[in-house]
């Protein structure tokens, strides 16, 4: 197989880990994996709009603001005008959001805690460098 399919292939198996490691944790909260996506971003930055949220997650505004409505009515987040500019809608957790994201964070912590603990001691380094280039490589591709 020549490198770019097994690039590919790597990629397509790294992106089901990741997706089935997310839904457990997810549906374990009762919400979908763009809205814990979401939580887990709110809660990392209290006071973020949903401009820089969807800047963040590469995603529009329109299906940010459908999933953000969701999050309110579930209680888990709370929309209020920005104090600096009143167009601007600022995004914060309620008290059931700030339970839900340590929740979520404590979870993702200790799962990815155990599959690094399954990487021999001499790679890790390795894969986190590995890890950081890729990341690098994509972004680098998405904006040529």
């Amino acid at each position: 197989m020549d490198k770019i399919r097994l690039f590919r292939e790597y990629t397509r198996e790294l992106e089901r880990n990741l997706e089935n490691m997310n839904q457990s944790d997810c549906s374990q909260c009762n919400v979908n994996t763009l809205q814990c996506f979401l939580v887990v971003e709110i809660g990392r930055q209290p006071g973020i709009n949903i401009k820089d949220l969807a800047k963040n997650l590469k995603l529009d505004k329109s299906g940010i603001s459908r999933a953000i409505e969701e999050l309110v009515q579930k209680g888990f987040v709370l929309r209020e005008p920005s104090k600096k500019d009143r167009r601007c809608v600022i995004l914060t957790l309620t008290k059931n959001g700030e339970s839900r994201f340590n929740k979520i964070e404590n979870d993702m912590y200790e799962k990815f805690k155990k599959v690094f603990s399954c990487i021999e001691k001499d790679k890790q380094d390795m894969v986190l460098e590995a890890l950081q280039l890729y990341n690098a490589a994509c972004l680098k591709a998405e904006n040529k």
